[in-house]
């Protein structure tokens, strides 16, 4: 798998978070915070691949929450660019990344006064994508 796959992927990641945290229609300050830290956390030690300018993919995922956020695009249009690219490369989506997926989303939506039912929604739809 080259990086420019990876860059995708980890891109389309971000958007389903932004799609998380954007479901109620704003994003709160904390739900921004708790991406960065998760990021820093599990995604970052978990991905080595590096593009063109030495940075790690899995920024990739920071990269696009904070242009859907820029954009103040439409949670539903972010959650189908992350459903499209998983559709066209399931491949990419083993067991243990769908598992920290679902536990960075999940962690995103309770950041901010817990899951709201937008939130629980949107979590519900990509674990039914997910189990599809």
């Amino acid at each position: 798998m080259n990086s420019t796959t990876y860059q995708d992927m980890y891109a389309s990641i971000g958007y389903l978070f932004y799609s998380i945290a954007a479901s109620d229609g704003r994003i709160a300050k904390a739900e921004a915070q708790k991406l960065k830290e998760e990021v820093s956390k599990h995604w970052l030690p978990l991905e080595n691949s590096r593009d063109e300018f030495g940075t790690d993919a899995a920024h990739y995922i920071d990269i696009s929450f904070d242009f859907a956020n820029d954009e103040e695009m439409d949670a539903e249009e972010a959650f189908t660019k992350f459903l499209d690219n998983y559709h066209q490369e399931p491949a990419q989506y083993d067991h243990t990344m769908k598992e920290l997926i679902l536990k960075t989303a999940s962690a995103i939506a309770s950041a901010f006064a817990g899951k709201n039912k937008a939130e629980l929604v949107r979590l519900s739809r990509l674990q039914v994508a997910f189990n599809a």
